[in-house]
């Protein structure tokens, strides 16, 4: 009775065809941001402070976005090896991208994260 169990247990197990894709992609996210927050220059400032010290020193002109979106994209572009990103302020700028390219009406299996500096709050989306 117990091999006929085990039998009927194994006879039934399924595998997944799902890809485990989303799953590299949300940890990949989650990766960015806690790189972006934790990764200091020569001046003790991680990316996050750095763009949110230049948003908040700017007023959030175009000027300041420009400039932040200038450091982030560096900073992305280096560490993302030509994924397609997206990152958005939330809080101040209301979802205005600040670095990357991409179209999240058309996107699918783009993960995101977020996390506050200051402020900003800022949310990255990686397909």
């Amino acid at each position: 009775l117990p091999v006929i169990i085990i039998l009927f247990g194994v006879s039934n197990f399924t595998v997944s065809s799902e890809s485990p894709l989303p799953i590299y992609s949300s940890q990949k996210a989650h990766d960015t941001m806690d790189l972006m927050v934790n990764y200091r220059e020569g001046n003790g400032l991680s990316v996050l402070e750095r763009i949110s010290t230049i948003l908040a020193s700017g007023n959030n002109s175009q000027a300041s976005v420009d400039s932040a979106g200038e450091i982030a994209s560096n900073f992305l572009d280096k560490n993302l090896d030509g994924r397609e990103y997206l990152l958005t302020e939330e809080s101040h700028l209301d979802g205005k991208p600040l670095a990357g390219k991409m179209e999240l009406k058309k996107a699918d299996n783009v993960a995101t994260a977020s996390r506050n500096c200051g402020n900003y709050t800022f949310r990255i989306y990686i397909r």
